[in-house]
């Protein structure tokens, strides 16, 4: 079995690899197989707290997780491949609730096990930029069933010149709200929405203030112990 460290690996190399093809896909297929590396991540997140030793997770707990990840995947397939005509948009809401449940999870999961480190060594790094990507997905998934059920729910000013998908877009969106950087090309015209990019944006700083203080007051322990 893969030791808790090569798992914390592997997410955040997923993680990445998920965001990386949301963004840059053109097709379904290719949109759906991210779900699916996606899937993979949270199967992992859970076996990472469910490993013999740092049980952090009950039985029923993982067994839970797992329903909600193959919720997550059967919801995706429902939805996209039109199986159940007249409830698309009832499978797009039951999966990327599953999604956001199964990855708010795995922030919390990440950021008490980085809050629990004593010293900085590359695995605290690791975890802490899979924690921020977290949040950047999270979001994702709730702008994307926004998205798919009222496509007036922002404004865009590039989807025409460029041929973005949803999908590619609520990803950029989600990332630069996340870094407060806000070119302005997509704009949330919804009321929750707004609120929702607000409070994006607010976990972002408030997550890079606690973690850097974190990382500097570790980097002193460290330093300190190695003099």
């Amino acid at each position: 079995m893969l030791n808790r460290w090569t798992n914390s690996y592997l997410i955040f190399i997923l993680i990445l690899i998920g965001i990386l093809i949301s963004f840059l896909s053109d097709h379904l297929v290719q949109f759906l197989f991210a779900n699916l590396i996606y899937a993979l991540a949270m199967f992992l997140i859970v076996l990472r707290d469910y490993q013999k030793g740092y049980r952090s997770l009950s039985r029923n707990r993982s067994i839970a997780l797992c329903i909600l990840i193959l919720v997550s995947i059967a919801g995706n397939g429902f939805y996209h491949f039109k199986i159940a005509s007249g409830f698309d948009k009832f499978f797009l809401v039951l999966s990327g609730l599953a999604k956001v449940l199964v990855f708010g999870y795995g922030w919390l999961s990440t950021a008490k096990i980085l809050m629990q480190k004593q010293k900085i060594t590359d695995q605290t790094i690791i975890l802490a930029i899979t924690a921020y990507l977290f949040i950047g997905v999270i979001w994702a998934f709730i702008y994307y069933i926004v998205w798919e059920i009222n496509p007036n729910a922002f404004k865009v000013t590039v989807q025409a010149d460029y041929q973005l998908k949803s999908w590619n877009l609520v990803t950029y969106f989600s990332l630069t709200t996340l870094t407060t950087l806000g070119y302005g090309d997509i704009i949330p015209v919804d009321k929750l929405l707004m609120l929702a990019a607000n409070f994006e944006a607010i976990a972002g700083s408030i997550y890079l203030t606690v973690i850097v203080a974190r990382l500097v007051s570790l980097y002193s322990i460290t330093d300190s112990t190695i003099k």
